[in-house]
């Protein structure tokens, strides 16, 4: 049985190596909450989130929340593909979280979509959160 290939890179913070399922989720954080158009040279990188921050919590304002961060994350993320999200609260103050699960291929990137581990994580949906992260680039 041959070895995984799992991807490294490094932590944006402290710059501490990350493999495999961590740098997936760092990943799909940088997707998530970069904005379209912001990048230079790559200017269809990221999603449309921000543009749902302002709005009230109905049943067609979660729906096109899951449609931009699912169509995201697949598109720029080939190790991972979302099976289930859900909007949940985070904090004590009525924070509003990102709370998903799917399955994470750690060899997605080369087409090997043979090995399948159930994994997910969670993400601050708070407008504060989301415009701190931004500015460490």
């Amino acid at each position: 049985m041959a070895a995984i290939a799992f991807r490294t890179g490094l932590d944006r913070t402290t710059f501490r190596p990350l493999v495999g399922w961590a740098h997936v989720q760092q990943s799909l954080g940088v997707i998530w909450t970069t904005r379209i158009g912001s990048r230079v040279m790559r200017l269809l990188f990221g999603s449309d989130l921000r543009s749902w921050l302002s709005e009230d919590v109905t049943v067609a304002t979660a729906l096109g929340i899951y449609d931009e961060l699912i169509t995201a994350a697949h598109r720029w993320e080939p190790e991972y593909r979302v099976t289930d999200m859900q909007l949940v609260r985070l904090g004590r103050e009525g924070v509003l979280g990102l709370r998903h699960s799917g399955l994470y291929y750690p060899e997605g990137r080369l087409g090997n979509y043979a090995i399948a581990i159930p994994e997910g994580g969670s993400l601050p949906l708070a407008a504060q959160a989301i415009l701190t992260r931004g500015r460490a680039r």
